[in-house]
């Protein structure tokens, strides 16, 4: 097992964080890694934390640059990139110290553009579990077969950091994250999938994804992320009026209509706002019974259903 890793990690304001993560990858049980600590401007000591990694580590480089947000911290750390392969840690969560050893297990069994794992979100008070397991080991996927498959059983999962990718895939294809986007990783998700040709799983959970009170995803709404996360599923509806496969295209479309439905809760959105999804759209392509209540209940009491929120 020869094949490098490239492991980028953003760095923003986390110097109670930053060493639990860099620790956790340079004791990985597979060793050919290269770590990119991406430092986006940061205020606080992450600067310098990152400089003493750098001189602990011969496998670590730094790269300090104006603050320009997560997308641009990730493409330029793209763009330092060596590996075969690249995994995007964000730098307040940590992985498991075997978790590099099994991407490479699975992606040598065939060179795969894709290999998806599962993680543990740790709340204050509570952990849980976001596995694929529709979608086992030991079996590599056509990317229609995986996203119909993991759509089906509510598994189609945004998060960048969930997966391990060949690096001359994402290059190829050009799967560099929108800047100045909030949600870019769900902005991106359609492209990076519908582009593969191979994609394997690792069952076990790798990824420890801890939730802040002041992360992006736990701060206040403003019209900003509104705007992203409907503009987000705009680009996916063009996307996905192109798509030949029609049983594929209507999974995408079941998965757009949940997605919107999610998002109006989310920022108390209470009508139809992306060209081409209106009721009877939603109602033809919802994924199943359950979303298709969920779709009336929207189109008859949108104000009540925005209200309605999950615990």
């Amino acid at each position: 097992m020869n094949q490098k890793i490239s492991i980028i990690v953003p760095v923003y304001n986390v110097q109670k964080e930053l060493n639990r993560c860099v620790k956790s990858l340079i004791n990985q049980s597979y060793r050919n890694i290269e770590i990119i600590l991406v430092d986006d401007g940061s205020t606080d000591e992450s600067s310098k934390i990152c400089d003493d990694w750098v001189t602990r580590d011969d496998r670590i480089a730094v790269i300090h640059k104006q603050n320009g947000g997560l997308s641009d911290a990730r493409n330029v750390g793209l763009k330092k990139a060596m590996g075969d392969y690249v995994l995007y840690i964000d730098s307040d969560d940590y992985i498991e110290l075997d978790a590099c050893e099994n991407f490479i297990k699975a992606a040598l069994e065939e060179e795969v553009d894709i290999i998806v794992g599962n993680a543990i979100i740790e709340k204050p008070n509570e952990s849980t579990i976001l596995g694929h397991y529709a979608t086992p080991c030991g079996t590599i996927y056509d990317p229609s077969t995986f996203i119909k498959k993991a759509i089906k059983a509510g598994e189609w999962y945004a998060p960048a950091w969930l997966n391990m990718y060949r690096r001359e895939y994402l290059l190829v294809n050009n799967l560099f994250f929108k800047q100045n986007r909030y949600f870019e990783d769900v902005q991106i998700l359609p492209k990076v999938f519908l582009s593969a040709k191979r994609i394997a799983c690792i069952d076990k959970a790798f990824y420890h994804y801890v939730i802040r009170e002041n992360s992006i995803m736990t701060s206040s709404r403003n019209e900003k992320k509104v705007y992203d996360a409907i503009q987000n599923l705009r680009e996916w509806k063009c996307y996905f009026d192109d798509v030949q496969d029609k049983e594929l295209q209507k999974y995408l479309y079941g998965m757009l209509t949940k997605m919107y439905l999610y998002e109006c809760r989310q920022f108390n959105i209470t009508q139809w706002e992306i060209e081409g999804v209106d009721f009877g759209f939603a109602f033809k392509y919802a994924l199943n019974l359950k979303e298709k209540l969920k779709i009336i209940f929207f189109e008859l009491l949108p104000r009540k259903y925005v209200e309605v929120r999950k615990k």
